[in-house]
């Protein structure tokens, strides 16, 4: 098989794409409104700065971006899309991409064969595994046919992230990893009985690590205020 990958400024071959698929479509959605002229990782800052460079580097890998950076036809029509026509746009995405892949025909291809082939698009390792789970699935979602074999392999949501108990929501707060990489703290809502009757509620889902300094003293600041109240404030 040749190389299809797209090449980058500098004139190294741009890995395939290995971000979350999930994330790949939510960082698309964040751009409905409005594109910028220049696409940089500020856009997604609720995301770590590995996820940001891995979103990058997909948008230059699919061509959605040129070599400035600069959006492409081809991510104003993703964007502007409506909801019914995006697998139509992935699937548009995957034959310009990784032609060679979809040539060899998906219907009779096995696992280990597509595994093989990915190499041929500069990753390798563990990041040729996640570029394989991307592949599969943004495939499935563009409801492209393939080998019943290759559908078996496509991750589905683990029970445990699916089954949360009550307990689960309310207890304290938890850590949420994304990709590995995220740090994202959300608390119970914080209800405070306001003196002059009815009751004010806070809640917090921020990513704690992607927080500029004004915004954390910013945020912690309404929490001291709000305990700083309530502890004042008549039982």
């Amino acid at each position: 098989m040749s190389t299809t990958a797209p090449i980058d400024p500098a004139g190294k071959s741009t890995p395939a794409a290995y971000v979350s698929f999930r994330t790949f479509l939510s960082a698309i959605d964040a751009l409905g409104h409005g594109i910028p002229k220049q696409i940089d990782r500020t856009i997604w800052r609720s995301q770590s700065g590995v996820v940001q460079s891995q979103i990058m580097m997909a948008l230059r890998f699919f061509n959605l971006v040129d070599e400035e950076d600069r959006p492409t036809q081809a991510l104003h029509r993703f964007v502007d899309a409506s909801p019914d026509k995006r697998p139509e746009q992935i699937a548009s995405l995957l034959r310009y991409a990784y032609r060679d892949i979809l040539d060899h025909d998906l219907t009779k291809m096995t696992p280990k064969m597509l595994e093989g082939a990915m190499e041929n698009y500069h990753v390798s390792g563990d990041t040729k595994r996640k570029a394989v789970t991307f592949f599969l699935q943004a495939a499935r979602f563009a409801e492209l046919p393939m080998h019943p074999l290759l559908h078996s392999t496509i991750r589905k949501p683990s029970a445990a992230r699916k089954k949360r108990t009550k307990a689960d929501d309310t207890t304290e707060p938890e850590t949420l990893p994304t990709n590995g990489t995220m740090h994202r703290v959300g608390a119970p809502p914080k209800i405070v009985s306001l003196r002059s009757g009815g009751t004010i509620t806070l809640i917090v889902d921020v990513d704690v690590f992607a927080m500029s300094p004004e915004d954390r003293t910013f945020v912690f600041g309404v929490i001291d205020t709000l305990q700083k109240y309530e502890k004042d404030s008549p039982s």
